[in-house]
């Protein structure tokens, strides 16, 4: 009984993926479809500039990074905190 159900699961996912490749061919042949592309993803073996910072080799970067991170977190702890007594007003 499940393997049968595995093998009509498997039917529907291979004809579904069927139909989005057919589907995807016939679009990209177009120009017309290129206008509104979607950017490309941002790849994931590239660092951000905040992990760069973070895991600079030079002390001094890491030095202002850590300054301007710890700046950071104060200044949303106390506009959170802020937020949360005028909220109490609303109530």
């Amino acid at each position: 009984m499940a393997s049968q159900e595995k093998d009509e699961n498997l039917k529907y996912k291979r004809s579904y993926i069927e139909s989005q490749k057919t589907q995807s061919a016939t679009k990209t042949k177009s120009p017309k479809n290129n206008i509104g592309a979607e950017k490309k993803p941002k790849i994931d073996g590239e660092p951000s500039f905040f992990e760069r910072w973070e895991t600079s080799r030079f002390w001094l970067i890491r030095a202002i990074f850590v300054v301007v991170r710890s700046v950071w977190m104060v200044v949303m702890v106390i506009g959170g905190f802020i937020v949360w007594l005028i909220s109490l007003l609303f109530i």
